[in-house]
């Protein structure tokens, strides 16, 4: 019987000692997970191809396991399988392994993550530390998304390397020939994330937002520094304060390998981070932070969000023209639907089921400007302010509905219907319908 992460699995904390060795592109790990399990069997977790576990104990015994180099079920992506037998409600497995971090751009271009002189990430992308899990891609995406540990990490580099990490650094110190940094986390996280490079570090004049820059692009950490404090400054008078917060750290990443955001901070990609031009990325990242733990596959309740919050940061802070944005959302959802023409028959909450999640992030910015204009935009930032206070643990489509409802006071069933349950509200920007014409099909209900 293999035990998957879902309800019959918590992990409640990840203790983490690395020494890393860029020059040799090597590591040597030992990953201690506190996890519950709801009855006995066999537990899975999942490594890079590259690494290698040398032994797992638990109170000090040695625990029997297996390792295969597998793919999943779903998805050529190979990875290395290990099965280990648990035998009670509440264990701490202690992890031995060693290796190479191996990139997946060839299934997905973003993961180039290594272990090299230049720069080394660990994340979850990589699976660089054990995530507990079962070879079926979808089961396991789900599984991270929903989970929530806490961690402290000890990495352990050769001198002339900066630890840059998204939670609260506890101390740095000389180890025998290496420099030790250790980390813990400042809230329960879904992820851990690892970068090692030649940073220059800076933070805001009361030390809430920390930016980990790479040397040569020092010089634009002043500016990323002024734009999240406005993005912040934005997002709290219209949503007020953040779901979770305990201060926000950036740390940038080579251009191709995939921002990602995290409740403390994110991954900035350094042909964002470079650009004026494209600092609507980090707005949008920032707007995670007003996002509820989503447990809607669609993924409109967290990219839906945080793109339409990014389209308002844009016009309000830069002073971007809302009907250009609006525009431009619709054509990349005119692309998309010619590019995958199933898109254009597949309604919004059956995305995750189809894998086409990615039109949440365009389509998702006309349901809620659409749902703006209908209730008015006082209505619809208390709409966003309630739903965040009261479903910051957990939320589905439905959750929102009620709470649009009960807010506005307004039937919006026919409004969700079109847009979440058919693609009646997709063929309206399909056909070129007008923003006005749109809202106009729903205001006359209401009047």
């Amino acid at each position: 019987m293999i035990i998957m992460n879902d309800a019959r699995v918590r992990v409640n904390k990840y203790w983490i000692k690395l020494n890393v060795f860029p020059s040799n592109e090597f590591l040597e790990g030992n990953c201690s997970i506190d996890l519950s399990v709801k009855r006995k069997g066999e537990l899975e977790v999942i490594l890079n191809r590259g690494l290698r576990v040398l032994s797992v104990t638990s109170q000090g015994k040695e625990v029997p396991f297996t390792q295969l180099v597998s793919s999943f079920d779903d998805l050529d992506l190979k990875v290395n399988s290990v099965r280990i037998d648990v035998d009670s409600s509440r264990n701490v497995l202690e992890i031995r392994y060693e290796g190479e971090i191996r990139p997946y751009e060839k299934t997905f271009n973003y993961v180039k993550d290594h272990i090299s002189e230049e720069y080394t990430l660990i994340r979850p992308d990589s699976f660089s530390y054990p995530i507990i899990g079962a070879l079926n891609f979808l089961e396991l995406l789900d599984a991270i998304l929903s989970q929530s540990f806490d961690y402290r990490v000890r990495v352990s580099v050769p001198e002339g390397y900066v630890v840059a990490n998204l939670g609260e650094l506890k101390y740095k110190r000389r180890k025998d020939d290496l420099i030790e940094y250790v980390y813990e986390s400042k809230f329960p996280s879904w992820r851990i994330d690892i970068a090692i490079g030649n940073f220059d570090v800076i933070s805001s004049s009361d030390g809430e937002i920390l930016i980990f820059s790479m040397k040569e692009d020092a010089r634009h950490a002043s500016r990323i520094l002024n734009h999240t404090k406005a993005a912040l400054d934005f997002y709290v008078s219209k949503f007020g304060r953040p779901v979770t917060w305990k201060g926000y750290t950036i740390i940038e990443i080579p251009s191709g390998w995939g921002g990602q955001a995290d409740v403390c901070g994110i991954l900035l990609s350094r042909d964002v981070f470079v650009d004026p031009r494209r600092v609507r990325n980090l707005y949008h990242e920032i707007a995670h932070l007003w996002n509820v733990r989503s447990r809607d596959r669609s993924r409109f309740l967290d990219e839906g969000f945080a793109s339409y919050f990014q389209v308002l940061a844009e016009k309000n802070i830069l002073g971007a023209d809302l009907d250009q944005l609006l525009e431009r959302t619709r054509a990349k959802i005119s692309e998309m639907c010619e590019k995958t023409p199933v898109l254009e028959d597949t309604p919004l909450f059956k995305y995750g089921e189809y894998k086409l999640t990615d039109a949440s992030y365009f389509l998702g910015v006309w349901i809620l400007h659409i749902l703006n204009s209908i209730v008015g935009e006082k209505c619809f930032e208390e709409i966003i302010r309630r739903f965040l206070r009261e479903f910051k643990d957990g939320a589905e489509l439905e959750d929102f509905m009620e709470v649009s409802k009960e807010v506005s006071g307004k039937n919006l069933d026919r409004f969700f219907e079109d847009w979440f349950f058919t693609t009646r509200g997709l063929k309206y920007l399909l056909k070129g319908l007008s923003e006005e014409e749109i809202v106009n099909k729903y205001l006359i209900r209401y009047q």
